[in-house]
């Protein structure tokens, strides 16, 4: 497709991945020292460009991002990932054929790590309107199925761009079932690895123009979630044998907390997608489907790490049948980060003094409303937009830097954690897991209420200590579980660190006695922090 708002080049061919790929190695061959061994074709990187979008006096882009433009968007990712799938194969046959000019470039032995980097897009020269800089669709592969098989790739990496942060503004996400897709055509794949998915939480800007044209449109949101579980139970039969370790990050955190507004209500991700998603039958009807998908995906593992919004619905629950067998019989280490708030839009936790707004859960997901461009009239939050640059110039120098969130819920609701908790602890039975050695499951809490109910809480106890105005408390909540060591006493331990003040119902206190004895059962103190450590070699 021609347009005057894309700026097309040619993506790398197979053969220029190939003569880099090549060279890359060669240079790091180099500097080793003699005597060391080569390290040949270990990790093969390919950074994912995006079409510059035009933006010039007199065509300026369109607020909406049209279907068409998108599509030649997609293609040109599309392009990248098989062409550098094509070159990894070429790459393959070079060591299986190896030249006498190649013989230390290429061995029999060697395995591939192949890691992608999806840049974020481009604008030129820059945007007059942000409504462009936040997309809603999703990136694919187009005709995966074409892909080479690849036999030497042992661990694929999926990331954002490389200087991205925890900020979604120009990233281009990609969908879901890619990850999958491509799994399916690494037969030795042992690790897959995806710290960050791309789904996003709504950011409390202060201004109210920033909060609709940053929006997440619920929606989509809710149909990419179906959508991951409709895949996975494609790509079940098609997993390689050999897959026992994924990381699947679906929200990446701020370090100082996600800066939403908790008080505001939240859509219900678990209800019936459209019809073009569909997924749902009579037996998962009302549950949510990243839950289901990832407890179907985890029964092939021996190590899951997941940071996603549950239900209990993630974890595998079963009595030993006839057959002996269990469900996740091969997990060894699981570790689950939750969000405190459900997939069905209720949360797991309230405001020290019982606070929680729209008890009663999400609000219904509507074609008219919550799929863009929805009722928003353009023109109305362009000048919205335009009148709060003028209010909040003194501010700060760009009022994208302005956040007003009201983030206070800390007190777990006892009848919406203790299920998540019971059934955290029933799948860590032996018959479910007889492999495993450890698992956690838990979640990060913040305070840092807004001006107003900051007021009502002037000289409480009920809230974390802060050492000064406006700052941001965060701590860990949840539960660890470690068990007992091959050979050793016998005795697993259960750590807890849910506050002094608060436990769990005793059914769920019984479950974890079923692992444990009772004197083995840790109950820690809160550590209050500023902002959460993230280790950068999990995005690089």
């Amino acid at each position: 497709m021609e347009s005057q708002h894309i700026q097309i080049t040619m993506p790398p061919s197979k053969d220029a991945i190939l003569e880099s790929l090549v060279e890359n190695v060669r240079v790091c061959n180099a500097r080793l020292p003699a005597g060391r061994d080569k390290m040949v074709f270990a990790a093969c990187e390919l950074e994912v460009s995006m079409p510059v979008l035009l933006n010039r006096p007199g065509a300026p882009l369109p607020c909406r991002e049209p279907a068409a433009e998108f599509e030649t968007v997609n293609g040109h990712f599309s392009a990248q990932i098989h062409a550098f799938f094509n070159a990894l194969h070429d790459l393959e046959d070079m060591a299986e054929k190896p030249s006498s000019s190649d013989v230390d470039l290429c061995r029999r032995d060697e395995w591939l790590r192949p890691v992608i980097y999806v840049n974020n897009q481009s604008f030129e020269p820059h945007l007059d309107c942000l409504h462009r800089a936040f997309h809603t669709r999703r990136l694919t592969v187009q005709n995966p199925d074409s892909l080479p098989v690849l036999y030497r790739v042992t661990q694929l990496r999926i990331l954002p761009d490389r200087d991205s942060t925890s900020d979604p503004i120009n990233m281009r996400p990609v969908s879901l079932r890619t990850p999958l897709e491509l799994t399916t055509r690494l037969p030795q794949l042992r690790e897959l690895d995806c710290p960050w998915l791309g789904e996003r939480l709504p950011v409390a800007f202060t201004s109210k123009a920033l909060r609709i044209i940053s929006r997440v449109w619920p929606g989509p949101w809710r149909d990419d979630r179906a959508e991951f579980a409709r895949d996975v139970g494609h790509a079940m039969p098609l997993l390689p044998s050999s897959l026992t370790k994924v990381r699947l990050w679906f929200w990446r955190p701020s370090s100082h907390g996600d800066e939403m507004d908790q008080a505001a209500q939240m859509p219900d991700l678990v209800g019936a997608p459209s019809s073009s998603s569909s997924w749902t039958n009579e037996e998962s009807e009302g549950m949510d489907p990243v839950s289901l998908g990832l407890r179907d995906l985890g029964s092939r593992l021996e190590q899951l790490d997941v940071r996603a919004l549950i239900t209990p619905d993630l974890f595998p629950f079963s009595s030993v049948g006839d057959d002996g067998m269990s469900s996740w019989p091969h997990m060894r280490h699981l570790k689950v980060e939750f969000h405190p708030c459900a997939p069905d839009g209720s949360w797991y936790f309230s405001g020290p003094r019982g606070e929680d707004p729209h008890a009663t859960g999400g609000f219904a997901i509507t074609r008219e409303e919550h799929y863009p461009p929805g009722q928003e009239d353009d023109d109305a939050t362009h000048n919205l937009m335009s009148d709060e640059e003028e209010e909040y110039a003194a501010d700060a120098p760009d009022i994208y830097d302005l956040r007003n969130p009201d983030m206070f819920r800390l007190r777990p609701i006892a009848e919406r954690i203790n299920p998540l908790l019971l059934a955290f602890a029933s799948s860590l039975q032996r018959q479910n897991m007889p492999a495993l050695r450890d698992a956690e499951l838990f979640t990060w809490l913040t305070w840092r209420p807004s001006k107003e109910r900051e007021k009502e809480y002037e000289g409480s106890d009920k809230v974390p200590p802060t050492s000064y105005e406006d700052e941001t408390v965060m701590f860990r909540w949840g539960v660890r579980y470690e068990a007992p060591a091959v050979g050793g006493d016998g005795k697993g331990k259960v750590a807890w660190q849910v506050g002094e003040d608060w436990r769990p119902e005793d059914r769920v206190i019984k479950a974890f006695e079923h692992l444990v004895l009772k004197e083995n059962m840790e109950w820690k103190a809160f550590e209050f922090v500023g902002e959460r450590e993230e280790d950068p070699e999990d995005f690089i």
